[in-house]
């Protein structure tokens, strides 16, 4: 059963979308890696020991994971493809708040943070995705905190370059944060499946 079916499946037995999610991005395989399973250990063990966490917190989402993207409706490919993780820890996640809560003076200094196309600063999106439990590494203001974890991933997309065009990570706060966001998946896919998107 391919990931699509196994979504379905979950579907026709009218299981909530939170188990779906569940089933799909915590207990099934994960497809970038068929077949090279030593790579998956190494990439993620190189994670794991960087920021000090258990191996098994580390999660691939996205197309890498499922073999396709349900937002962008296009399939994986390797080497024009991102590898993305979830990190799922709140110890690391409350480490991070905490160092831009310290970096913006508990946010009365925003000047560090980007603005988007619309020049709206970054703060307003990346408090939102706190706000769900997730960090976002790409929204946090610059300095020496996103500097140190942009040279991290760069590093470790350059040493894998042959199989992902980049590799980037979120840092979730728990468990079931995780599966919430991965709900959006289940909606793609039933919005796909009648024509949407």
């Amino acid at each position: 059963m391919n990931y699509l079916e196994s979504i379905q499946s979950g579907l026709d037995a009218n299981k909530k979308h939170i188990e779906i999610a569940r089933k799909i991005f915590l207990s099934h395989p994960t497809s970038a890696f068929k077949d090279k399973e030593e790579k998956q250990f190494e990439i993620l063990n190189e994670v794991s020991d960087h920021f000090k966490i258990p191996i098994t917190n580390i999660q691939v989402v996205g197309s890498s994971k499922i073999g396709q993207s349900l937002h962008k409706k296009t399939l994986f490919s390797s080497q024009s493809s991102d590898l993305d993780l979830a990190i799922i820890d709140s110890n690391l996640f409350v480490y991070y708040t905490e160092l831009v809560y310290s970096s913006t003076k508990g946010f009365s200094d925003l000047t560090r943070f980007s603005r988007n196309k619309t020049g709206i600063s970054n703060h307003v999106e990346y408090s939102q995705y706190l706000l769900k439990g997730i960090f976002r590494a790409d929204l946090m203001p610059t300095g020496e905190i996103r500097a140190d974890w942009s040279t991290f991933f760069g590093k470790l997309s350059a040493k894998h370059s042959g199989l992902f065009k980049s590799i980037n990570a979120g840092i979730y706060l728990s468990q079931r944060f995780f599966e919430i966001k991965q709900t959006s998946a289940i909606r793609n896919y039933i919005k796909l499946k009648n024509g949407g998107l």
